[in-house]
């Protein structure tokens, strides 16, 4: 034990060593990572986790450990991947797709100084709110809007501002829990409210929201089943009859829902969604939703809704905590323009995808493994299977869309060390594994991507 700490290199001696690579890390931080990495080590050799032969071999090894270190730390974050899941609004891997066409925007407009709170026109103080203020209520019909940086953000600041320190009614079977385990009741306690359930888990009733009214009554919150579906024995009231009870009584009505689409997503054929002007149509007073799922961009929360309410949502001092930045209005702004061209279907990356029809994913895949068994990749067995997919984060819930699959199988390699070697490339491909075999997807994979996939999996099949 004694010999082989006293194996380890000092500090100094792997300083002088250092390749030329590593000095792109500032002096102190390298001796850092040293110190680290020495210590790692020693508790390895007392815990008999590893042994080195000589000196020098140890020094390779914390020099090559440093190396590694050092390139992980310097490595764009995040990084490009290659979306195989099917899965277009993955939330793992950010959602809405900003097309090329977004960044060529944010390139031109953003590299130097921008009119984020200044107006040139009058020369005075602008209002970054008002960047897209036009836009939103041209497109949803509402009095007015506010942007903030998410939806659970927008839905805490319209509650905070509605009904601080007062009620909320809310029915037991609307209190969702959203990804990475957000859950609305959560979110209603930090907003300053008291959460008042009515009904059950599967049937609330328009009297059940009647019974709860009273004088510390501050809202009632919908939240729009986004991401589940409750099905059989069930019974809701309908959304008009709720807005007309609450507003004999002169209470506001929160709806939050969640993905909020701005354009009937049946008119082209795909699971039908709540638009956000038909809520706005109904009379709800405040309207939330995400700018990076169905909306297809950045992520923001998105309020709309009547003058009123969005005027004190505007002034409430939390805005200031939860607002965007230039980025994010800059690449909202240039997405909701594209809802000004096209009454339906949008030109976003999101659903150039979330469209793609399995005929024509059947024939890149075709041509794809056409291309590839002209290549050596040893034994890579390759397919394709039609395959379902969901649209991802928790848009359009217990509904599928048609999709094409490569299918990738190997005698001497697991699915699971298939997929690691597809997640360490250059550029990671992330698909998925199932009945043994791993699966690349093509529904969320631009078809700009296809010769980097092809040459992605040439690398894996190629390697030892």
């Amino acid at each position: 034990m004694k010999e082989q700490l006293s194996r380890l290199p000092s500090v100094q001696q792997v300083l002088k060593s250092s390749a030329a690579s590593l000095k792109q890390c500032r002096h102190s931080i390298l001796v850092r990572l040293i110190r680290q990495l020495l210590e790692d080590t020693r508790r390895k050799i007392q815990d008999e986790q590893i042994a080195f032969e000589s000196r020098e071999e140890a020094l390779d090894s914390i020099l090559a450990a440093l190396q590694a270190e050092v390139d992980h730390l310097l490595h764009p974050r995040p990084q490009r991947v290659i979306n195989a899941t099917g899965i277009v609004l993955h939330t793992g891997l950010g959602r809405a797709p900003l097309g090329p066409e977004l960044w060529q925007h944010l390139q031109e407009n953003l590299a130097g100084y921008v009119s984020l709170e200044f107006d040139p026109e009058s020369g005075e103080r602008g209002e970054r709110l008002d960047l897209c203020d036009d836009l939103l209520q041209l497109i949803t019909d509402a009095g007015m809007s506010a942007v903030v940086n998410n939806n659970a953000a927008a839905v805490l600041l319209a509650l905070n501002t509605l009904a601080e320190r007062r009620e909320v009614i809310v029915s037991r079977g609307e209190l969702i829990e959203i990804g990475g385990s957000f859950r609305l009741p959560d979110v209603m306690h930090k907003s300053g409210v008291r959460m008042r359930e009515v009904g059950t888990t599967n049937r609330t009733h328009l009297r059940d929201y009647r019974r709860a009214i009273g004088e510390d009554t501050g809202a009632i919150l919908l939240a729009h089943p986004s991401n589940y579906r409750i099905r059989g024995f069930t019974t809701s009231p309908d959304k008009k009859e709720i807005i007309e009870l609450a507003h004999r009584h002169d209470i506001p009505v929160i709806m939050d829902l969640g993905s909020g689409a701005l354009f009937p997503m049946e008119s082209v054929g795909l699971p039908q969604e709540s638009v956000v002007a038909d809520m706005v149509a109904l009379g709800f007073d405040v309207i939330t939703f995400s700018g990076d799922k169905l909306l297809g961009g950045p992520q923001a929360g998105i309020i709309v809704g009547k003058t009123q309410y969005l005027t004190a949502i505007r002034r409430n001092p939390l805005m200031r905590a939860v607002r965007c930045d230039k980025l994010t209005f800059a690449a909202l702004t240039q997405t909701l323009q594209h809802y000004l061209r096209e009454a339906k279907n949008p030109d976003l990356q999101s659903y150039r995808l979330l469209l793609q029809d399995r005929p024509t994913l059947q024939k890149r895949a075709q041509k794809m493994v056409t291309e590839l068994h002209k290549q050596s990749l040893k034994d890579l067995q390759l397919g394709i299977e039609e395959t379902e997919v969901e649209p991802g984060s928790g848009s359009m819930p217990t509904e599928t869309l048609p999709s094409v699959a490569l299918v990738i199988q190997s005698e001497s390699v697991s699915e699971s060390e298939l997929a690691r070697r597809f997640r360490r490339l250059e550029v990671p491909v992330i698909g998925y594994r199932r009945d043994g075999k791993f699966y690349l997807d093509l529904k969320a994979v631009a078809e700009e991507q296809d010769a980097l996939l092809i040459q992605s999996i040439l690398s894996v099949g190629q390697s030892r």
